[in-house]
C-alpha cells in the first residue's frame, strides 16, 4: 500500500491458543516503530516462524531477499534421481531416531508414503498462504525469494521437519547462513538437498555452512535456530526513537 517502514517489521507466528505475554505484544506497539506481521503458524507442530521462512541481505533496493519452505520441490528432486535410477539410494544414512532405530528411507520409500507425501500437500497449501501474505505485505517478489526444499512429517495433528529443516537456521556477519545439515540422499558424491540450497543461493552471496544438529534438535522437534543466536551491531548514531515514525 506505499508504506514504508525504515526499522523493518516484526514477523510472528500466530496460533489461536498461544500468544506471547500481552505486555510484549503492548510494548512493540507503544514504539510504532516495527508494526507486527503475524502468519499462520497454527499448522506447525512447533508453531515458529522459522520453521518455514528466512532472510538475508540483498543488494537490491530493497536491501533483503527472502528464503521459504518448498515441499513440492523437494519432490520433485527426489522423483528426479528416482527416475534417473537412484531410487534405492538412502536417506538419513547413518542416522538413528528418537527411538534409537536406524532413520534410513530409500528414495523410492519416502515417495511411496502416501501419509507422507499427503503431509506434504497439506504443509504447501499452508506455506503457499504464507508467501501470499508477505508479498502482500512487503511487496516482496517470486525473483526476490529463494525455495528451499525439504519434507514434513505429521505428528499429533501438525506438521514437523521430516528432514531437517533447512530454512531454520541462523544467518551471521557477511551472510554466512549455518543451516542444518539435512543429511538426503548422497549421490555421486553430493548430498542432492545440499547441493541445489547452495546453487540456490549462489547468487545471492550467501554462504552457507552445514550444521550437524540431528541429536541434539532435529529429533527433538527442533533445528539450529533453536538453539542459537547471534549479537548484532546497532548503530550507534541510529536514534530511531527520534525519526518521524
Amino acid at each position: 500500500g506505499g508504506q514504508v517502514f525504515p526499522e523493518g517489521r516484526i514477523l510472528r507466528g500466530a496460533t489461536s491458543t498461544y500468544y506471547p505475554d500481552k505486555s510484549m505484544d503492548r510494548m512493540f506497539d507503544a514504539q510504532a516503530a516495527q508494526p507486527t506481521v503475524f502468519l499462520p503458524t497454527d499448522w506447525l507442530l512447533v508453531g515458529h516462524v522459522d520453521e518455514t521462512v528466512s532472510f538475508f541481505k540483498a543488494s537490491s533496493a530493497r536491501g533483503w531477499g527472502m528464503m521459504i519452505n518448498d515441499a513440492p520441490l523437494a519432490k520433485q528432486i527426489l522423483q528426479q534421481h528416482k527416475a534417473a535410477g537412484h531410487g534405492a539410494v538412502m536417506m538419513f544414512a547413518g542416522m538413528y531416531d528418537y527411538s534409537n532405530n536406524p532413520a534410513r528411507v530409500s528414495v523410492t520409500d519416502t515417495l511411496d508414503d502416501t501419509d507422507l507425501m499427503n503431509t506434504n500437500a497439506w504443509a504447501a497449501v499452508e506455506v503457499s498462504a504464507q508467501l501470499t501474505q508477505l508479498k502482500q505485505v512487503t511487496g516482496i517478489t517470486d525473483a526476490e525469494v529463494v525455495k528451499i526444499p525439504f519434507l514434513w512429517d505429521e505428528a499429533y495433528g501438525y506438521a514437523v521437519a521430516y528432514v531437517p529443516g533447512m530454512i531454520n537456521g541462523i544467518m551471521l556477519t557477511g551472510n554466512h547462513f549455518g543451516s542444518p545439515d539435512p543429511h538426503g540422499p548422497v549421490i555421486q558424491g553430493k548430498d542432492v538437498f545440499k547441493s541445489y540450497v547452495e546453487d540456490a543461493l549462489a547468487d545471492t552471496n550467501v554462504t552457507v555452512h552445514w550444521v550437524e544438529d540431528w541429536y541434539l534438535y532435529h529429533i527433538l522437534d527442533g533445528e539450529v535456530h533453536c538453539g542459537s543466536n547471534t549479537k548484532r551491531v546497532v548503530p550507534a548514531t541510529h536514534r530511531w526513537w527520534e525519526g518521524d515514525l
